[in-house]
């Protein structure tokens, strides 16, 4: 995350992620950080004081990454695959603090009509609370017919 991103560019996506709710720390032409809520620093498995950092490089593109210490430094650098333009970018900030990955994918799940129980163990697709059900789960499986109500993951999940 070391070349230059220009200032028009930097500006339209702050202008683009802040216009999704998310408040943007810091911005300038090498980097774009993006202070994490409780939520999504629990979805992005990040400590506290942790910012979502945006940056550029010619080699790979639109780049993401994590930063415990303000954005100064990036353990691990990750690409943003669907493009550079800044809805896209901000698309993709929202599936990152929303679902832990910023690429879009279709996955088709259920929202129950109950509350699962603790014996549910069906995987939680993120940010609608949605299930995958599993056919060995006690809840959701086999022979068990809970009214669900079936989508796929998109507008419907806020993403």
């Amino acid at each position: 995350m070391t070349d230059e991103m220009p200032a028009e560019w930097v500006a339209e996506v702050v202008a683009a992620i802040e216009r999704r709710g998310w408040t943007v720390q810091n911005a300038h032409e090498s980097a774009i950080t993006v202070k994490l809520t409780p939520t999504a620093a629990a979805v992005l498995g990040a400590g506290p004081g942790t910012v979502l950092v945006i940056g550029w490089s010619e080699r790979h593109g639109v780049d993401w990454g994590l930063s415990a210490d303000g954005g100064a430094t990036v353990a691990e650098v990750r690409p943003v695959t669907e493009g550079t333009g800044p809805e896209t970018i901000a698309q993709a900030v929202d599936r990152l603090m929303l679902a832990g990955r910023p690429d879009a994918r279709l996955l088709r799940h259920a929202v129950p009509e109950a509350a699962p129980s603790a014996s549910c163990v069906c995987e939680t697709v993120q940010p609608c609370g949605g299930i995958v059900p599993d056919s060995a789960c006690p809840d959701h499986g086999g022979m068990r017919s809970p009214r669900m109500s079936w989508h796929w993951e998109g507008p419907a999940c806020a993403l």
